[in-house]
């Protein structure tokens, strides 16, 4: 007697295919290579940057941040943080220290600055050290001065303060007819976090040496990801030094310890770092000692484009731009792999999520999706953790993507005791 086979079955099982290749834990780190970002090089760097420390004398945290200027561009940090992208060591020293004795003042603007290191660099009176195409002109500006500077979440505002709407400091080119040099602003923040507004002050000043030294004339040296990486451009807003990086994809400061060449102990940023994220270690350098890296990348890119408006190519004009990612069109739904990978054995397996139509660190805040580029997509996994070596698929349904781009984010967060990484994805309509 034969047991009775109920209609369609065969069928139905035939439409499912075959079972999802999960992998398989590996001992060969990183499992996959990964498929990361890379900062571009439009432009030269600085090859021996000197940093002429700009302080107030009424300013308690005087001394600590001329030896700070002093002793930080030679140190492993330094090195770790720049030396692939052509920056030698920096230098200071006390020819290079501009005291301040007149009174701070209480609020001052851009344009206040670049105005005072024109006159100091002119003066015919203690003039300041004349700049060179490597000269970094740091203010390191004292509690009692508040930057006051455009609103960002108020273009047509008001000016603020600075530190108010979360500015820790920024780096610019002065151009005019006496002179052309590059200068980093760091005003006197805490954010209300552990860190001391002097730790504080060194934290960001890190952050802006470093993006003065491989990007002088914003814009035109090392900033932006290449082509294929579009997803991180957007998942950075489009704010893609090699210090603004770093302040999305990990936690990126810590205390800087080293007695060799000379003693340092300064509260500094982590860099992005293209060599390390390309060879599987963490993005952002120097990488955390006895800490492993882990994260997924996607197995098949696909060859997309996104489409960039006027408001973001600079000129009056659209253009398409080939990059990585996924095709999926308006209505349809597709799922395609991700691998996860480590470069050491990880303490357990690591938890995936997924984010769609939204920048996971900004969520409702961020002003491409939920202004410019609204898109209506939703994702899921089928396996929400793993390690090194195994494979989670990604389903993606897509009913409308970004209006203003033809294609919208979907985020992977993976996750391990407390610590977070992050591999945005294009999904594109074209």
């Amino acid at each position: 007697m034969t047991t009775p086979v109920e209609a369609g079955a065969p069928e139905a099982a035939a439409e499912a295919g075959p079972p999802v290749d999960h992998g398989a834990p590996s001992s060969t780190y990183p499992a996959f290579p990964p498929d990361f970002g890379q900062l571009v090089q439009a432009g030269p760097g600085m090859s021996a940057p000197v940093i002429v420390a700009i302080t107030w004398d009424s300013d308690a945290s005087q001394a600590s941040f001329d030896t700070f200027a002093d002793t930080v561009g030679g140190t492993a940090y330094w090195k770790a943080a720049s030396s692939e992208y052509g920056v030698g060591p920096a230098t200071s020293g006390t020819v290079n220290h501009v005291h301040m004795s007149t009174a701070a003042p209480a609020k001052v603007q851009d344009s206040d600055l670049q105005a005072m290191v024109t006159a100091g660099v002119t003066a015919t009176t203690n003039p300041w050290p004349k700049p060179t195409t490597n000269t970094i002109y740091a203010f390191f500006l004292p509690p009692s001065t508040s930057v006051q500077t455009q609103d960002p979440s108020n273009p047509q505002g008001g000016l603020v303060d600075a530190c108010t709407a979360g500015i820790g400091g920024y780096h610019d080119q002065i151009a005019n007819a006496s002179l052309t040099a590059a200068y980093a602003v760091v005003p006197s923040c805490t954010f209300g976090g552990q860190n001391s507004a002097a730790q504080q002050t060194t934290m960001s000043m890190s952050h802006e040496l470093l993006e003065a030294a491989t990007d002088p004339a914003p814009g035109q040296g090392l900033t932006g990801f290449d082509n294929e990486h579009f997803a991180f451009d957007y998942f950075q807003v489009f704010q893609s030094e090699n210090g603004d990086a770093c302040e999305f994809f990990k936690e990126s400061f810590f205390e800087d310890k080293e007695t060799t060449p000379a003693a340092f102990d300064y509260w500094v940023q982590s860099t992005w770092s293209n060599k390390s994220g390309k060879a599987g270690h963490n993005p952002c350098a120097p990488v955390p000692a006895n800490e492993a890296y882990f994260n997924v990348t996607p197995l098949a890119p696909e060859g997309v484009n996104v489409y960039l408006p006027p408001q973001l190519t600079g000129s009056s004009s659209a253009t398409t731009q080939a990059t990585h990612g996924f095709k999926v069109a308006n209505g349809e739904t597709k799922s395609f792999m991700v691998g996860f990978y480590s470069d050491a054995a990880t303490s357990g397996p690591w938890t995936i999520s997924v984010v769609a139509a939204t920048n996971p660190i900004l969520q409702s805040q961020d002003p491409l999706s939920t202004q410019y580029n609204p898109a209506k997509i939703t994702a899921s996994l089928d396996k929400t953790s793993g390690q090194n070596g195994e494979k989670a698929q990604v389903t993606v349904n897509v009913s409308s993507t970004g209006t203003l781009l033809k294609g919208e984010l979907v985020t992977i967060v993976s996750s391990l005791n407390g610590v977070k990484h992050y591999m945005p994805l294009w999904i594109s309509s074209q």
